[in-house]
């Protein structure tokens, strides 16, 4: 493709991807979800998928509350197992992958971009996520989020094809869309945002026969692509996902309007945490609303998408946080930009050409304002020889040490982020926030540093149950349960 020969294009995505690459550390925060991902990719490799759910079940099922699925959808895990097999545990090498879809995901911005605006305003808005301190740090988690960022913008530039859709074109955008949902569960909801787009069509030229006829093979041959991949999908992979929507249970409507406040909020820290950052971004929300209604009719498959999205975020019972609105900040930075637009339109003719440049002026200082915070935190991280931090560190690498020299294979372990211990242990572990749970253990090992998600170190002994230290680090002491 010619536009992707375009000169400013490389040179943004290449200096975010060595920026991406200074920021990476050689830990992890806690949490433990990239455990599981990382678990899941072993499994893959060595042939011991259902094995890892069996264990898995053990974590999940048996810790004080379900901390996640049985098994996350497969298409992450793939995604790692190569890097895995090269690198083994290796942290730099397994957010590698992460990397290189966040650069996909730029190009595949740049593209939908331009079918919109124009080449300056498509280059503007890609620097903005290129050099977004929040999008570049989070390069640092071994999650699924970025991948899902370039799969479900890969589709929605696919769903503004305004051409006529060829079949292979149809089984193209089924395949990626189905590719979207083997990241995330989620995905499903491109194929919702694609089904209501071409119902609407369907409405809109009901009359004419060939047309319809021609939308109706769409949807057919879409669906179809993306069914035969998921029935290939669950013959090779054990379920597990589907475990998640135990979390229904736990739906209060009181908490749809709480979040959706808050998910409201949480699109301001994409431009930054201060109180000047939240301002600047309750102004874009009015050029934003401005934006979406003027392009209503030429991209409402943003709109049906946006609101698909955040009727699911905030309809869920368990807050999820920034990262799930990723695939959303392209699609309100874009009407807020068209809004801008919009409104110098309306400026008399002798103050339009000042606000084009006004507006193009404002969204290069906040790029160049993002490129230099980040520029400052990929510098520090290099001073800090990349630091080592989370589950990787000195002090949680002795304990996991211990626990694999000294407890049977066939142990159970009791500690806050049980799937961590999973990881670097091969024990069984689980997550007990209550005293009498402990007994399903055979020893516990007590984080000095964590406030949650296990007994206080001060409170343990309070239980009532028998146990004996065997070893202590600055940061962890591990006791053996006497039975």
């Amino acid at each position: 493709m010619r536009e992707l020969r375009n000169p400013l294009l490389i040179i943004v995505v290449s200096l975010s991807m060595t920026i991406g690459s200074s920021q990476l550390t050689r830990g992890h925060e806690w949490g433990d979800d990239f455990a599981s991902y990382i678990m899941q990719a072993k499994s893959i490799l060595n042939g011991e998928t259902q094995e890892f759910v069996q264990h898995n079940k053990i974590t999940i099922f048996e810790s004080s509350f379900q901390i996640g699925p049985l098994a996350y959808p497969w298409g992450y895990p793939l995604i790692l197992t190569p890097a895995y097999a090269l690198k083994g545990l290796s942290p730099l090498a397994l957010k590698l992958p992460g990397m290189f879809f966040f650069a996909g995901f730029l190009i595949c911005l740049y593209l939908l971009m331009k079918t919109c605006l124009t080449r300056t305003e498509s280059l503007l808005i890609v620097s903005l996520f290129a050099f977004n301190p929040i999008l570049l740090e989070f390069l640092n988690q071994i999650l699924s989020d970025i991948p899902f960022l370039f799969f479900s913008m890969l589709s929605l530039l696919l769903m503004m094809n305004k051409k006529k859709r060829s079949d292979l074109d149809c089984v193209l955008l089924g395949g990626i869309i189905s590719f979207a949902f083997f990241i995330r569960t989620t995905g499903i909801i491109l194929l919702a945002s694609f089904l209501a787009i071409e119902l609407f069509k369907v409405w809109d030229i009901r009359t004419n026969r060939e047309s319809l006829a021609s939308i109706l093979r769409n949807i057919f041959v879409v669906c179809a692509a993306f069914g035969m991949l998921w029935v290939v999908y669950a013959l090779i992979f054990p379920g597990g996902s589907e475990s998640y929507f135990t979390q229904l249970r736990d739906f209060e409507l009181e908490t749809v309007l709480r979040f959706a406040r808050d998910y409201f909020q949480l699109f301001s820290l994409f431009f930054g945490a201060t109180t000047v950052w939240k301002i600047l971004y309750y102004l874009l929300v009015i050029f934003f609303l401005i934006g979406l209604w003027t392009r209503r009719k030429e991209e409402t498959i943003f709109i049906i998408f946006f609101f698909l999205w955040m009727a699911h975020l905030i309809t869920w019972p368990i807050w999820q946080g920034p990262r799930f609105i990723f695939p959303l900040l392209p699609i309100f930075v874009y009407f807020a930009f068209q809004g801008m637009k919009t409104f110098n339109i309306k400026l008399s003719e002798k103050y339009q050409q000042r606000g084009k440049k006004a507006i193009y002026v404002f969204w290069f200082v906040m790029a160049g304002t993002f490129l230099f915070n980040s520029s400052a935190n990929a510098y520090a991280n290099l001073q800090n020889s990349r630091s080592i931090n989370g589950p990787f560190d000195p002090f949680s690498m002795e304990i996991y040490a211990f626990v694999k020299e000294n407890m049977p294979a066939d142990s159970v372990i009791i500690f806050f982020k049980p799937r961590a211990m999973r990881l670097f242990t091969d024990r069984d572990a689980i997550m007990s926030t209550e005293c009498e749970r402990l007994l399903l253990g055979d020893h516990i090992v007590i984080s000095k540093k964590a406030e949650n998600s296990q007994i206080p170190l001060d409170d343990i002994h309070k239980c009532g149950i028998p146990l004996n230290e065997v070893f202590e680090n600055r940061r962890f002491i591990v006791y053996k349960i006497l039975k």
